[in-house]
């Protein structure tokens, strides 16, 4: 059947829209008991038409991807983050993000929709399934050329920060760093390297580093008996109460399959949103940060969000996932499969 623009789903305890004409991105997801909205959506912005004409591959990829993006909750197959140089087929986050998914079925609970690759042979099928509080998320990829195609694989939630303000983020971590470059060096505050989740070094404690002055207070951790002095470090577990000007990346290994983030204003007693997903399929994730970083393109200042992007790879790039060879290749026929879950509950 053909791709509608958007479709509804509804339980008792959750409202859903997604959009299966447009990458069948998750547009909204509303907790009914306390009225909270778990993504951001871009605003003002009327996104180009997903097509399967893709456009340039490479660097150029990214002005097309900003084009197209809307916000909400999208897939990133077969390719994460920022593309391999001289590789046509390699596009900033992938191709099923930009092309129109086709339904396979769908009613007052579910929808399944599916898509095919343009330049790799490669498919992806997913079900979204409502049942009471939980948004039960199946999903199938499978190769259906002659020969072996490479992919990397995740997910880009792109929460609402103002859902979310003055919360926290819940999750393990069992590795965590800072990435080089600065994807916008006037906005970030993060210095280089290694840290312990979620206390991360901070890049300066002067106005430079907080656009306007709106940055969060760094906080001076104490040192032990004759150890150096402490450096200004940031908790990134914690959502700051309004849009700060920063704009920061980091790479984390996951320490366990879920995660939450409370929303503390959410209803009468607050609200977390719960998601598990397959740790053994997605050990990685990117913490991505965007609280009104800038004043031009792309955004235009109007960012307010961020992302815990689980993915089958560490860093930020194709060649980040070269190098740590995690890169995967999917044989002609074969099939693999990853469900998780999504939904609002009790803090």
């Amino acid at each position: 059947m053909p791709s509608p623009a958007e479709i509804t789903l509804q339980s008792d305890a959750l409202l859903l829209r997604c959009t299966p004409a447009q990458g069948f991105s998750i547009a909204s997801l509303v907790d009914r008991i306390s009225g909270a909205e778990a993504f951001w959506q871009r605003p003002g912005h009327t996104p180009a038409s997903c097509s399967r004409v893709l456009g340039p591959a490479g660097e150029a990829s990214s002005e097309t991807f900003v084009d197209l993006f809307a916000g909400g909750w999208f897939e990133m197959f077969p390719e994460v983050g920022y593309t391999q140089p001289g590789d046509p087929a390699s596009l900033v986050h992938g191709e099923v993000v930009r092309l129109p998914w086709e339904v396979v079925s769908t009613d007052a609970e579910h929808v399944e929709a599916r898509v095919a690759c343009v330049r790799r042979p490669l498919t992806l099928t997913r079900r979204l399934t409502l049942d009471g509080a939980r948004l039960h998320v199946a999903e199938r990829i499978e190769n259906v050329g002659a020969a072996p195609a490479p992919y990397t694989w995740g997910h880009h939630p792109c929460f609402s920060r103002t859902t979310f303000a003055g919360g926290r983020i819940e999750l393990e971590a069992a590795a965590a760093t800072v990435p080089e470059p600065w994807f916008q060096p006037e906005s970030a505050t993060l210095a280089f390297g290694d840290f312990d989740w979620p206390h991360a070094p901070a890049r300066e404690t002067s106005a430079a580093a907080h656009p306007g002055g709106a940055g969060p207070a760094p906080v001076a951790t104490t040192p032990a008996h004759g150890a150096a002095p402490p450096a200004a470090t940031f908790d990134l577990s914690q959502l700051p109460v309004r849009a700060d000007g920063r704009h920061d990346h980091a790479c984390l290994t996951m320490g366990s399959g879920s995660f939450r983030l409370i929303a503390p204003d959410a209803g009468p007693a607050g609200r977390a949103l719960r998601i598990d997903f397959d740790r053994e399929r997605f050990p990685y994730a990117l913490l991505w940060q965007n609280f009104g970083a800038g004043d031009g393109f792309p955004f235009w200042g109007a960012a307010d969000t961020f992302a815990i992007e689980f993915s089958t790879m560490p860093g930020r790039s194709t060649p980040d996932a070269l190098a740590a060879g995690a890169v995967s290749q999917l044989h002609p026929g074969e099939v693999v499969e990853t469900s998780f879950t999504v939904g609002w509950e009790a803090v």
